[in-house]
């Protein structure tokens, strides 16, 4: 495409910057855009995306003279969003346009400002447009000119509740509209590009993917080390990488950021040296200032800056932090479209290849890292499983609906919110349920007839604070305090504390404690120190469920004896040594094994499925046997003192006459109600409990597998 296309002044900037060309995805994606089509922009990291979707649309809209937002571009994080402000706003103003970031930051004077002259393009955030439909009344002005959705980083948004709460957004926003706005999604490689074409449009027809293939000219510098004791060998090794570089360390989790960081300067101070490494951490609990002192930090280019910023997954996004010599990974990592996001990060100078370091000690999380970055090598992201029955969700809209209307009959409810892809399955029958659960329990009250306002339990729960609480569909306390007596011990994550049943133990401070009581209006913990000797099951919380796509990579691997190039001479002995304890097992794709393990008295069904289908599997079988068995992403374990291994087969060639509802209803009925979301109180049992199998289990993939698999006993 030749750059005479674009806006005379973005021809003028094309030139400033000495560009030789557009890249292969704004060269794409120009006339689908400029002609107003809707469509998933899919390229790697550094591929020019934003440009890509910018670019015809300053063209085509600055020909607009009509007033109000023409263009809503949505980011998942306020440091994104700032991130893109940088380009837009200029971008914009080159087109003697006017671009506005908003999000919690931002002053309320602006935005009032903003709700009385708005400009062409809005950058915001989920929980802002929702502020904006709760709290401003001329909303439907502002946004009666709005020509253009674009969603970054789309795949984020799909794989987490924000992305249902978006769709919500969207089709209220579209009530209102003379037309329906063109939707585009941005978003790097994934699994099932046409899936989120469906999730994108929801109810809507048409819409493309336009996707641009990751280069594997690109030369790679990758590598999985690992020691045989996490301590100072890897610590040792890890500070030597760090030395004179420019490094993203991503850590599992906000304790193992800050340990690292400890452990990094006490390395400084017991090792004195001309080059100490600088380093600083970066996660959710972190502060907003000190997040972005990090990240402002690391692209100083004087002998002050970061060596490098130790991350949870929170700057897997694309935050710009300038060039970046290597990306380190310490532990496991549980998807290949993470690895492909966070090592897209380097090798973005000419000349400089990509490159990757794997530090673990722990032989599962090798197994785990060593599929990730095979699947990578490869250009193979997993699928995005999109939700559709996202009841609590809807609990969460419906008093929405009804505080932006002030009031509203269940019919304009269904009529509006039925259009979003997240709850596309969902009967009217069950929003009819939902909605009377929500009467009986004062969330919601009827007036006149059938017009519902929100009743005293939402005011008490979710509209004090101004809002506060209703504006985001995740929980905005994230910690609860662990209190001995009068001495506070620390801090619990909110999702940890409200999902345990007393009595538990859990550890922390190197200390076991017993829990006496929770009380989750303080957002307390009260504890005694535990005397017991029960192991606590802290490590093995919540981890994020492994995919299909990997836990099949993870099978081939250990099935095969090819060489794994990236492998460091421990890791690879590692991994024969895991090779000769599985390949007896003859796994292979489209073959599930079934053993009895040697001595155990146990039965283990071989199916390298991932955490979500053998989680249904084992509910499965828990409800057949009585038993309680376990799982993991490779397979399922029941005792043989409650089924023998025939009666396990035999169930199994009975589960391939099911059809998915005849499965999802075999776990409803074996599956109980528990919290799960702070708006899960909202709903009757039978809705949470589906909410809870979509959410945790697959049984739409449990039907196709059984219906391609063969298994052998």
């Amino acid at each position: 495409m030749s750059i005479h296309k674009l806006h005379p002044r973005l021809q003028d900037l094309v030139k400033d910057q000495k560009w030789d060309r557009l890249t292969e995805i704004q060269e794409k994606a120009f006339d689908p855009i400029y002609q107003g089509k809707s469509c998933i922009i899919e390229a790697p990291t550094s591929g020019g995306k934003t440009e890509a979707v910018l670019f015809p649309l300053l063209t085509r809209i600055a020909t607009r003279k009509t007033s109000g937002f023409k263009v809503l571009y949505i980011a998942p994080l306020k440091a994104l969003l700032n991130d893109l402000a940088l380009r837009v706003l200029p971008y914009a103003q080159k087109c003697y346009m006017e671009a506005f970031k908003w999000h919690g930051d931002v002053s309320q004077g602006d935005k009032v400002r903003q709700m009385n002259f708005p400009s062409d393009i809005l950058l915001t955030t989920p929980e802002s447009i929702e502020a904006i439909l709760l709290r401003r009344g001329n909303w439907r002005a502002v946004f009666s000119s709005l020509e253009t959705i674009v969603i970054d980083e789309a795949h984020y948004f799909a794989l987490t509740e924000r992305g249902s709460h978006l769709m919500s957004l969207l089709a209220r926003i579209g009530e209102y509209l003379p037309h329906e706005p063109q939707r585009i999604a941005v978003t790097a490689t994934i699994g099932n590009p046409d899936e989120l074409l469906h999730w994108l449009m929801g109810g809507r027809s048409g819409g493309e993917c336009i996707r641009v293939e990751g280069k594997n000219t690109k030369e790679k510098d990758f590598e999985i080390r690992f020691f045989v004791e996490d301590g100072r060998d890897l610590q040792r090794d890890l500070y030597n990488l760090l030395v004179r570089k420019k490094s993203i360390v991503f850590d599992r989790s906000r304790t193992g950021t800050e340990d690292t960081a400890a452990r990094i300067n006490q390395y400084n101070q017991e090792h004195p040296g001309r080059f100490p490494v600088k380093v600083k951490t970066h996660h959710s609990s972190v502060s907003k200032r000190l997040r972005e002192d990090a990240e402002a930090s690391i692209k100083n280019v004087s002998g002050e800056s970061l060596n490098a910023i130790i991350s949870t997954s929170t700057l897997e996004l694309g935050i710009d932090i300038g060039e970046l010599d290597q990306i380190l990974q310490i532990g496991g990592l549980n998807s290949s479209g993470s690895f492909l996001q966070r090592v897209g990060r380097t090798g973005r100078r000419a000349g400089r290849p990509q490159f990757f370091r794997g530090l673990c000690s722990d032989v599962g999380e090798l197994v785990l890292l060593t599929g990730c970055v095979s699947l990578g090598m490869k250009g193979r992201s997993e699928a995005i499983l999109l939700p559709r029955r996202a009841f609590h969700i809807l609990a969460h809209q419906v008093i929405c609906y009804c505080i932006q209307h002030a009031g509203a009959t269940a019919e304009q409810i269904w009529t509006t919110l039925s259009k979003a892809f997240c709850f596309s399955k969902i009967s009217r029958a069950e929003l009819d349920m939902l909605v009377a659960h929500m009467v009986q329990e004062e969330y919601l009250r009827r007036v006149n007839g059938n017009v519902l306002l929100t009743g005293d339990k939402s005011e008490k729960e979710f509209l004090r604070a101004n809002y506060r609480r209703l504006f985001a569909i995740f929980d905005t306390g994230p910690i609860y305090n662990v209190v001995d007596g009068k001495k506070v011990i620390g801090t619990l994550d909110s999702e940890f504390a409200r999902t345990q049943q007393l009595p538990f133990i859990f550890v922390l401070g190197g200390q076991e404690w017993n829990t006496l009581k929770i009380d989750h209006e303080q957002q307390q913990v009260m504890v005694q120190k535990n005397e017991t000797g029960i192991a606590p099951k802290w490590n093995t919380y919540n981890n994020p469920d492994i995919p299909f796509e990997l836990a099949q990579e993870v099978g081939r691997l250990l099935m095969g004896d090819e060489t794994i190039e990236f492998l460091d001479y421990q890791a690879f002995m590692v991994i024969r040594a895991q090779r000769e304890a599985h390949r007896y097992l003859g796994w292979e794709k489209r073959k599930w094994i079934m053993e009895v393990a040697g001595g155990s008295g146990k039965i283990h069904l071989w199916t390298f499925a991932g955490d979500k289908i053998n989680r249904a599997l084992h509910i499965i079988f828990k409800s057949c046997s009585e038993g309680e068995g376990s799982y993991d992403y490779q397979k399922v374990v029941l005792n043989m003192n409650q089924m023998s291994i025939e009666a396990a087969y035999a169930l199994m060639m009975r589960l391939r006459d099911q059809t998915e509802n005849d499965i999802v209803n075999l776990l409803e009925s074996n599956t109980a109600p528990k919290w799960f979301s702070k708006f899960s109180a909202c709903l009757p049992d039978a809705l949470a409990t589906r909410t809870i199998i979509e959410k945790g289990m697959d049984a739409a993939g449990l039907v196709r597998e059984l219906n391609i698999v063969t298994i052998e006993y």
